[in-house]
């Protein structure tokens, strides 16, 4: 009985530090992944604007054109 006390404690004193050992890399990687999904998100965040300004600049030229069709077609009405 009290040699599986032994070997019972010395595989739970083993556990526990494996199980210290595993939540502090856990914990590095949770930290790690934190950083690059911020990093990932100021990207997004970026290139959301930018894509924003191009999709802005495409409407005003857009608005541009139809009025311009709109002026030639009412000179090609007049004549």
């Amino acid at each position: 009985m009290k040699r599986i006390l032994q070997i019972a404690s010395v595989i739970v004193i083993a556990a526990a530090a494996s199980g210290c050992a595993n939540t502090t890399q856990l914990q590095a990687d949770v930290d790690a992944l934190k950083a690059q999904m911020a990093t990932v998100s100021a990207e997004a965040n970026e290139r959301s604007k930018a894509a924003e300004a191009s999709a802005n600049r495409a409407e005003e030229t857009a608005a541009d054109t139809n009025s311009k069709l709109d002026r030639m077609f009412k000179k090609s009405m007049m004549k």
